[in-house]
């Protein structure tokens, strides 16, 4: 079994990410229609208040969404409503639960970061993450689409997640998340 792990972890792998307020290059086209919808909900504002923009007047792309609540901060952010293809992607029901209680470690960091990218951006924030592992490219498209609260402020986020290559599960996911982590471990302790 060890061979095996170390096998694994001998062949090549790594992971880019790339983030922008505008659609980058291979930026699937729900995404960007999901912007332009934001952009026709803003009746005027820089950014459309979050009763305005909802998941009931977006079903086509329902399912890939999900409403984060950001009223109490970025440390204490919750899942208000998730469409069911992330929860299927995630393993589990996330509306309700606080982002701390769905992800640990590099992965809650690098979550909590991309709210804050959002926050600091004031708009759209569009996010391409790949990862190598062995010949396989895997990874994810990410849209956040900051909503006004009734105060005026940025107090929710809306978020996009579609899957790159063939992880579609949460098992599959935890696996490749749990063989990074363990590459990253040894990566380090050289």
């Amino acid at each position: 079994m060890g061979t095996v792990i170390l096998t694994r972890l001998a062949a090549p792998f790594g992971m880019w990410e790339t983030h922008a307020p505008d659609p980058l290059d291979h930026t699937p086209d729900e995404m960007v229609d999901l912007r332009d919808q934001w952009r026709e909900c803003r009746d005027g504002q820089a950014i459309p208040r979050a009763l305005d923009f909802t998941p009931l007047a977006l079903r086509r792309l329902a399912g890939n969404l999900a409403v984060v609540d950001l009223r109490l901060g970025v440390d204490q952010a919750r899942y208000l409503w998730a469409g069911p293809n992330l929860v299927q992607l995630f393993g589990g029901p996330l509306t309700g639960r606080l982002l701390s209680q769905c992800y640990s470690g590099q992965i809650l960091q690098e979550v909590r970061d991309a709210y804050r990218r959002m926050l600091t951006m004031s708009g759209p924030v569009f996010s391409d993450r790949r990862f190598r592992v062995f010949s396989e490219k895997l990874g994810y498209h990410r849209l956040l689409l900051p909503l006004l609260d009734d105060r005026g402020e940025i107090g929710f986020a809306m978020l996009m997640l579609l899957p790159r290559g063939g992880l579609r599960s949460a098992v599959e996911w935890r696996g490749l998340e749990m063989e990074l982590d363990l590459a990253n471990a040894l990566r380090s302790g050289d």
